[in-house]
């Protein structure tokens, strides 16, 4: 059984979200040989940004309420306003470490147990093609365009594409596409694990 995975499985890990459990068997899996696990090169690179994002947003918005609290301190009743807000301050850096600390053991572990598909000329000529037929962003583009490359390369005889992304991904035309190589599509990791150990026989 061959899984594919993207960027949402690498960040749904890596910031221990609500469906992690279900990566983590996933992984596990994988890890002991039940599986194979095969994610696009760009999947491990494009979580960078996303972490990045959210570490400019909390930048944003620590100092936009360390300006405003220090101006409500000046008054007498709310001195002790800005004193506070260390703590908040605190919670927002510790936080941006402990993702920054997960991405990094999350890919260090895929680095181990999953097979990598190279970003290739073929891929991003794929991509561009993609990109027109179904109305996606270039990244989304990228994503489907590797998988359907090595698809097409191994023809594994059992597969599914597992994406949190629904809006993009759960498209009829781009399930047509999929289904032509056998892959099943999911939009949530726990439908499939459970897919997964139906066809493998883990219980």
């Amino acid at each position: 059984m061959t899984v594919y995975v993207e960027s949402n499985f690498v960040l749904e890990q890596s910031l221990q979200q609500e469906e992690c459990d279900s990566c983590a068997q996933i992984i596990n899996l994988a890890s002991k040989g039940r599986i194979r696990l095969v994610i696009p090169a760009f999947s491990l690179a494009e979580p960078h940004l996303a972490i990045l994002g959210k570490e400019k947003a909390r930048s944003r918005l620590s100092a936009d309420l360390r300006c405003r609290l220090s101006e409500v301190g000046r008054s007498k009743p709310h001195r002790a306003v800005p004193a506070a807000f260390g703590t908040l301050a605190e919670v927002l850096i510790a936080s941006a470490q402990l993702e920054r600390d997960g991405l990094r053991d999350t890919i260090a572990g895929l680095l181990e147990t999953a097979d990598i598909i190279s970003l290739d000329a073929t891929v991003l000529k794929s991509a561009a093609e993609i990109q027109v037929e179904f109305g996606m962003s270039a990244q989304d583009a990228i994503v489907l365009a590797s998988v359907l490359a090595h698809l097409d390369s191994r023809r594994p005889p059992e597969s599914c594409f597992l994406n949190r992304n629904t809006k993009d991904f759960d498209d009829p035309a781009v399930r047509e596409r999929l289904d032509g190589f056998g892959c099943q599509f999911f939009g949530k990791f726990e439908d499939g694990l459970r897919y997964i150990a139906g066809r493998i026989g883990t219980g």
